[in-house]
């Protein structure tokens, strides 16, 4: 029963996450024009397995709602930044406030403090490192990502600070191993900038789902 309502959920949940990102892409930029219909069937895939993930991984309802509503705006968020180059801010203060109620609520019921305090110091990390670098390099990272990381980091915190680190390792590793696929390929040059969004989202979700079974590299 479970697993056919987290199936319905998700299906129902990702069509409709391709139509919001379809208004929001045509809204950025007019002239990109993408089908729907490839948004609405990829929004309905990644949320399914998503929606699976989530339910496997955690089992208190506080949990499952958080981590829910952050994989629907990775996803949604995705598929904006991979046309646009542009992370909508509405999106990234959604899964912000989501992520400060829902997993503050788990934190005070479980009395997880701990879980609360590692949050909140991924969060600052990762917002200065991310300006930081913003500041130095303005073409290395946009705002909206100097936005989204530090939400990205109280999700990750609250697990551990392995699974943030193992993130932005992933994220970095896979964009770089990418942007050089693609200048090797004469499919892109060293000025071009790459959406960061997408491998911020695939590390994320990776530290997520897969962090806990990683060597642990730091011990609080």
């Amino acid at each position: 029963m479970l697993v056919a309502l987290t199936l319905f959920v998700g299906a129902a949940s990702g069509a409709l996450l391709g139509v919001v990102a379809k208004k929001f892409i045509s809204g950025i930029d007019s002239q990109q024009h993408v089908s729907q219909v490839k948004l609405v069937v990829g929004g309905f895939v990644f949320s399914v397995v998503l929606a699976l993930l989530v339910v496997a991984r955690f089992s208190a309802w506080d949990q499952r709602t958080a981590y829910a509503v952050l994989s629907a705006g990775l996803v949604v968020q995705t598929m904006i930044d991979a046309f646009t180059h542009r992370l909508v801010r509405s999106i990234t203060h959604a899964m912000a406030l989501s992520g400060v109620v829902l997993l503050g609520i788990n934190g005070v019921r479980t009395n997880a403090s701990e879980a609360l305090v590692s949050a909140g110091i991924c969060a600052v990390v990762g917002w200065t490192m991310f300006l930081v670098v913003n500041k130095i390099s303005p073409g290395g990272v946009g705002s909206g990502d100097v936005r989204l990381v530090p939400v990205l980091g109280w999700y990750l915190g609250f697990l551990g600070y392995n699974e943030a680190i193992y993130a932005l390792f992933i994220a970095s590793a896979t964009a770089s191993v990418v942007g050089i696929a693609l200048i090797v390929a004469k499919s892109g040059s060293l000025k071009r900038r790459l959406a960061f969004g997408p491998y911020l989202a695939f590390g994320t979700l990776i530290g997520i789902f897969a962090g806990e079974f990683f060597p642990t590299v730091f011990v609080a």
